[in-house]
């Protein structure tokens, strides 16, 4: 998979292009790349592309993350110019017999690409890698899926399911990588660790020994920051097929998937699409399937529905064939629509329709939603590190959207200079699949070239298709969006741009067509009053101006924006005097977690007083402001072993993606007649999390925490609300559980380094003793039973005993530390709670004196340790959860005092 790694998720531009961003700094991961032997004689092997699109050259360090010690390589690439490493373990390092995750860090946005493959006498066999920026790993907490895992129990047939995780950062993370069935069944788990950063990759065969035909897998990240996929390998052909973990759907669903076949290839080879499609919610869905043949426009598709069970997946073989009846010799997109969430793989391969040649070759498929297709608005989009050559051939797909698609491409050599452009047209859902020297007659294509896809109007999705001559095997790679800056203020006319937030959060997409004459449009963020209200709120001005095609909003959301709900309750609404009115109508992307919405002027709203769904309208005021549809309040919370939290569901209207059709509803906290809350606590790992108790009402629940900490932690609280039958709406909070037994140690300690005549150290502690936090109070006291003094020989300082005759120095010290009472507080705010604890003890510390002879005769001398702490102290210990460390010093006499915590777990 190719991503465009520049700032922000989406790239826009204004009037004039937009250049490169000046200042950036980012780090890539890219998990599965390697150089190493498989089962049944298979050698695996990566490549790496890299593309700088801005007009800087860039400093690069190529890391690899794995075993094997390999140093970080630094490398410039110039302005415009592409490098490819193929085998790059070889090429950089000369390591073989590893597998890990390369790791980019560039001080301008790159363009970047990877591959890894089974070389072969025959040719290559290989995947293209999935690339995260360092905004979109998984992080604690966290959780992805993928729905296409199959495990033949024979390993002879079929295929088998490799699980392979990165943890990039520098203190490694864990996860746990849970296999369910396609009825939703846990088959079994995989626990994955790193104490420092690396990569680890697990056959599912050890969970699912009987083998797994249809099947789903989740990753949950509890420790640190992840990334991951599931690959699949044709155990007789050593084809593999990767699909990345990633966030499952939300909200309604429009989407296309390109490259779909039902046809005869060349040397007697047959291409079939299959699809795999798996339903989240609790409710039976309807997918619409809509078949765009190849041609110039298909402006009345052929179409189907398919029902999906609740929770469950279904395999369709052969989708073309088994759901839209067509016949052979078909091939083009396939658009998918559901109005609720729906997660959708397919995998297009060559297999023989007779079943005599086993095995097969093939390609995984996303699809991509139809909101996201390249227009106008966008600075453009590239496919970089083109083959056509002897080995390799390559063809550009392009599927236009609803409006059709004009688009002016671009070809470039590596070193990123022009060598030549052309135009090209597709009617409304029109599909093409042209090799790239179709597209240029009579040009030699350079090696490693670049292609840039400007849309002139309408909207087009891209991607590439790369095929090895000698084994015919396919790489489908998504296009890229050039990275980009965008202004919040610019002046767009009839060939369409954008403009962004000074804070990145929201773009103003006006496609070409839009307007008829140049206006100067301005984003700005301001306070946000919406029901509900997630971060800023934004001023577009001048208000009012009118679109003739819909403009788009995109809100690039972040973790800190889903607290307390989820991707698919986000909406984006417009005010309107004091009210506040949802924008109906949006696609919400939980992957480049991205929500777009269509507009139809710079003050979005109901068209007129008594009509569509509002009775009444206030005064425009150009403002749009991000809000949750449904948020569970606290959003996060700590809580004690057997302890239990009261939590509340704000519900306030539905999300910007709960309906396909454009419009606008009254948000207000007030609960509407029909509405239903689901509660459920996340099961993945078992039961041991707790209970949930929802009033009769549905909008409060009481969690108690279980008797003990559980394996899998924080714990995760859902809500599912809807009105009567209308869409649904998700929200979350996070519960950390936390132990109500605790030990704590006293430590005191004084040190000093020639301060005075001479060095000395000496150090007490009183632990095991203990405490019971209930009802957010710490009770039970129990007094520790360990004491440990620890002395170093105090030593003379340099020079201060010459000729002196004296002894060294001995430490007296009468009596223990001892810990006498401990009270306070517990603040379960947020997932890293308070101890606000008052502790008092006795420190012995007050009449140590060391004692050593001088002279001659010798006199015995005593001095006492300089001391600041009185006999008997009390003092208030504020700890984090995070640290179970508190501690403070008194410098001019070189006295501390620590206390430690430490969680007394369950037997």
């Amino acid at each position: 998979m190719t991503v465009a790694a520049g700032a922000g998720v989406e790239t826009a531009s204004s009037a004039a292009r937009p250049s490169a961003t000046a200042a950036f700094e980012e780090t890539w991961t890219i998990p599965g790349a390697g150089r190493t032997a498989g089962l049944n004689n298979t050698q695996f092997v990566s490549d790496l592309a890299l593309t700088n699109l801005g007009g800087s050259a860039a400093n690069v360090t190529i890391s690899f993350v794995g075993p094997g010690g390999l140093p970080a390589k630094p490398i410039t690439l110039a302005a415009g110019a592409t490098t490819v490493y193929r085998n790059i373990l070889d090429t950089l390092w000369s390591a073989n017999g590893l597998v890990g995750a390369i790791s980019v860090q560039s001080d301008q946005p790159l363009v970047l690409r990877a591959r890894t493959y089974n070389t072969a006498a025959t040719g290559t066999f290989g995947v293209a890698l999935p690339v995260y920026a360092s905004d979109h790993l998984l992080t604690e907490g966290q959780t992805a899926d993928s729905i296409w895992v199959q495990q033949d129990p024979t390993g002879s047939s079929g295929f088998r399911t490799n699980v392979g995780v990165v943890f990039p950062d520098a203190a490694g993370g864990d996860a746990v990588v849970t296999f369910y069935d396609a009825g939703g069944t846990v088959v079994g788990t995989l626990n994955y660790s790193a104490a420092s950063a690396g990569f680890q990759q697990q056959s599912i065969a050890s969970v699912a020994p009987s083998g797994l035909l249809l099947g789903r897998v989740q990753i949950s990240v509890t420790r640190g920051h992840a990334a991951g996929y599931a690959v699949g390998v044709d155990n007789v052909t050593g084809d593999t097929s990767l699909y990345p973990l990633e966030a499952l759907p939300a909200g309604v669903q429009d989407v296309v998937v390109s490259g779909v076949a039902r046809l005869n290839g060349r040397n007697n080879t047959f291409f079939r699409t299959d699809a795999r499609f798996y339903n989240p919610t609790s409710s039976d869905v309807t997918v619409t399937v809509r078949f765009h043949a190849g041609g110039a426009a298909n402006p009345t598709p052929q179409s189907a529905t398919l029902n999906l069970p609740a929770g469950r997946i279904v395999e369709v073989v052969d989708v073309l064939g088994s759901i839209l009846n067509l016949p052979v010799g078909s091939g083009g997109a396939v658009r998918f629509t559901a109005d609720q969430p729906v997660a959708i793989l397919c995998r297009t391969s060559n297999v023989d329709p007779q079943g005599i040649q086993p095995g097969t070759f093939g390609a995984q498929q996303k699809p991509v939603s139809l909101a996201s297709y390249l227009s106008s608005a966008d600075a453009g989009a590239v496919v970089t590190a083109i083959r056509q050559d002897a080995s390799f051939r390559t063809n550009i797909g392009f599927a236009a959207g609803v409006d059709g698609a004009a688009y002016r491409l671009t070809l470039k050599n590596a070193q990123g200079a022009s060598i030549a452009t052309t135009t090209g047209a597709l009617g409304a859902f029109g599909w093409a699949q042209p090799s790239i020297a179709d597209l240029f007659p009579g040009t030699a294509i350079p090696a490693d070239a670049t292609l840039l896809v400007e849309v002139t109007s309408g909207t087009v999705d891209v991607y590439d298709a790369s095929l090895d001559n000698s084994s015919g095997d396919l790489v489908v790679t998504p296009i890229a969006p050039v990275p980009a800056t965008f202004p919040s203020s610019a002046s767009i006319g009839p060939a369409g741009g954008s403009i962004r937030s000074a804070d990145g959060r929201l773009t103003l997409k006006v496609p070409a067509g839009a307007l008829t004459a140049p206006a100067t449009l301005s984003i700005a963020p301001i306070a946000n009053t919406a029901p509900n209200a997630i971060g800023s709120a934004y001023a577009l001005s001048p208000v009012g101006v009118a679109f003739a095609r819909p403009a788009q909003l995109l809100l690039a959301y972040s973790n800190a924006d889903l607290a307390g709900t989820a991707a698919g309750a986000l909406g984006l609404a417009s005010q309107e005097g004091s009210s506040w009115f949802a924008i109906l109508g949006g696609s919400v992307d939980p992957v480049t977690r991205t929500l777009r919405v269509p507009v139809t002027s710079t003050a979005p709203g109901p068209a007129s007083a008594g009509q569509g769904r509002i009775p009444q309208r206030a005064a425009q005021s150009g403002t749009v402001g991000p809000y949750g549809s449904a948020i569970v309040f606290p959003t996060e919370r700590s809580v004690v072993e057997d302890g239990s939290v009261q939590l509340a569901l704000n519900y306030v209207g539905p999300s910007s993606s709960a309906s396909s059709t454009p419009g606008y509803v009254g948000l207000s906290y007030t609960a509407p007649a029909g509405l239903t809350a689901v509660w459920q606590i996340n099961s993945t790992f078992g039961s041991g999390e707790g209970t949930i108790s929802p009033t009769p009402l549905g909008t409060l629940a009481e969690y108690r925490a279980p008797s003990c900490v559980p394996l899998f932690n924080p714990v995760t609280v859902q809500v599912s609300a809807r009105v009567g039958n209308g869409p649904v709406s998700f929200s979350t909070a996070r519960i950390q559980i936390i132990q109500k037994r605790w030990y704590f140690a006293v430590t005191y300690r004084v040190e000093h380094t020639c301060q005075y005549l001479y060095s000395y150290y000496f150090e007490q502690s009183h632990t095991f003793n203990e405490f019971l936090i209930h009802d957010d109070q710490v009770f039970n006291f129990a007094r520790g039973q360990g004491h440990t003094n620890t002395e170093f020989p105090a030593a003379w300082c340099p020079g201060v005993i010459d000729g002196e005759n004296c002894t060294q120095p001995q430490l007296s010290l009468s009596g223990d530390l001892e810990v006498l009472f401990v009270s306070g507080t517990f603040d379960g705010r947020g997932l890293d709670p308070l101890f606000d604890l008052n502790v008092t003890a006795d420190f012995p510390g007050t009449d140590a004196a060391y004692t050593f002879q001088c002279g001659n005769p010798p006199q015995q001398i005593r001095e006492p340790v300089p001391h600041a702490l009185p006999r008997q102290a009390t003092r208030e210990t504020p700890i984090r959860y995070s640290s179970k460390t508190w501690s403070f010093s008194i410098p001019h006499t070189g006295e501390t005092v620590t206390v430690t915590l430490t969680p007394r777990t369950c037997p």
